[in-house]
């Protein structure tokens, strides 16, 4: 507890820093004006230098200040793709194009509902505005147009404490309770706590702060007190790995994550580095430094949002097969999409690989059309090897403006041999 403490009091103590060496005079609420780019982008959050800043996705090239905001944290896309900022120190939420950074003004007022130092807005699949607020311990829930709806959760009623990054299924808010060390879950519908889906403390995660669902499906987070990013299964909660080691890469203090660019990749920022660091989003291993403060100057950093994109899962039913009577059974694949931009992205099945390389996949899948949008189709699913057996289905969705993500989603067949050992029963005397 008192390790706890002191982390809850070293933040706390960073901010109120920031605050007192606050003494430049800036411009609110205003932006700097750059050409529309292409859909490849993304933006950065510099708490130490109040500005949002953007670069591009592919080469990491600073493309200028879009916006100057006292103390920006997190950011988020929302409706008509644009681009959300909580400032930290004025209690607003702040609206811009994301295309051309042109401000859209004040989209939450400070004081809406109690607002006083949000962290992250978020956008629900029930269409309403989650925001987290540091000062007060809660999360507060907006309409479309930005006008207070209701105190959705908070300390008194469950067991948050420190609501930084939340995330979404069709049912559920999660959200990182960075001083409890845990990832806690909510009914959409009810506002009823569900509990802590993921402990405190499992897998070795501090202070967790950035959350997102990977391509995979499972939740990932950053451990911002270990260095690292812990991931968790997305429908149990049960730790599965650490999937960026502590410091890898130079991580030192990693805030926001997100899943993005050609590939989905991992982004994580190093906030005491001053770093936007990537990750391979398969194995977890570090690729490069694709930002830093040079020449944009960004220190400090917070937030990461990319350019709108589909936010895109898949789920294939059934996941398991086991004792299979038939060589071939039918799977179907349900998705989980929204595009701020596009009502309806292009899906497309991209791939079905397995994990044993002495196999041809052409005769273990039938039915399956790749480049289109097939949900259905069947794999073999009589394993007689002593190992299982893992098909890995891959999906991409495409927006109107070329934007994709990647989705992934396995079947496991176990093995149907069994040892000696495990086969026969004990009858001796």
């Amino acid at each position: 507890m008192l390790k706890l403490t002191n982390v809850k009091n070293r933040l706390i103590e960073k901010v109120n820093a920031k605050k007192k060496l606050m003494m430049i005079p800036i411009i609110l609420a205003t932006n700097v004006m750059i050409a529309p780019v292409a859909v490849a982008d993304f933006y950065i959050s510099s708490f130490g230098t109040n500005e949002v800043m953007r670069f591009n996705e592919d080469t990491g090239d600073f493309l200028g200040v879009i916006a100057g905001v006292d103390g920006p944290f997190a950011s988020q896309i929302g409706f008509n793709g644009d681009l959300f900022v909580a400032s930290f120190n004025t209690g607003e939420v702040l609206r811009y194009n994301s295309k051309t950074g042109e401000y859209l003004g004040v989209f939450i007022e400070s004081g809406e509902g109690g607002l006083t130092n949000p962290t992250a807005p978020n956008f629900g699949p029930d269409g309403l505005v989650y925001v987290g607020d540091l000062a007060n311990n809660q999360v507060i829930r907006f309409d479309e147009d930005g006008k207070f709806i209701d105190v959705f959760a908070d300390a008194a009623t469950s067991d948050l404490d420190g609501p930084f990054m939340q995330t979404f299924d069709d049912d559920y808010m999660y959200i990182a309770s960075g001083y409890t060390n845990s990832i806690l879950r909510y009914d959409l519908e009810t506002k009823e706590y569900l509990g802590a889906f993921v402990p405190p403390g499992s897998g070795g995660v501090v202070v967790p702060v950035g959350l997102e669902f990977g391509p995979d499906g499972n939740l990932y987070t950053s451990s911002s007190g270990t260095s690292a990013v812990i991931r968790y299964d997305g429908k149990t909660g049960e730790f599965i790995d650490v999937f960026v080691p502590p410091g890898s890469g130079g991580m030192d203090s990693p805030r926001a994550i997100r899943f993005g660019g050609e590939n989905s990749d991992l982004y994580v920022v190093s906030s005491n580095t001053n770093n936007i660091l990537h990750y391979d989003r398969v194995t977890g291993e570090f690729i490069d430094v694709i930002a830093n403060d040079i020449p944009s100057g960004f220190v400090a950093p917070r937030g990461l949002t990319f350019s709108p994109r589909p936010e895109f899962l898949v789920d294939a039913c059934p996941a398991v097969v086991v004792d299979s009577e038939e060589q071939f059974t039918k799977i179907k694949v349900h998705r989980r999409i929204s595009d701020f931009t596009d009502r309806r992205p292009k899906v497309e099945l991209v791939s079905i690989t397995v994990n044993d390389p002495d196999l041809d996949i052409d005769d273990l899948v039938k039915n399956a059309r790749f480049g289109e949008r097939d949900m259905k189709f069947k794999l073999d699913t009589l394993n007689d090897s002593d190992t299982d057996r893992i098909y890995t289905i891959t999906y991409t969705a495409t927006n109107k403006d070329g934007a994709h993500t990647l989705a992934t989603s396995t079947v496991t067949v176990p093995s149907s041999t069994v040892s000696d050992d495990e086969g026969d029963d004990d009858n001796s005397d």
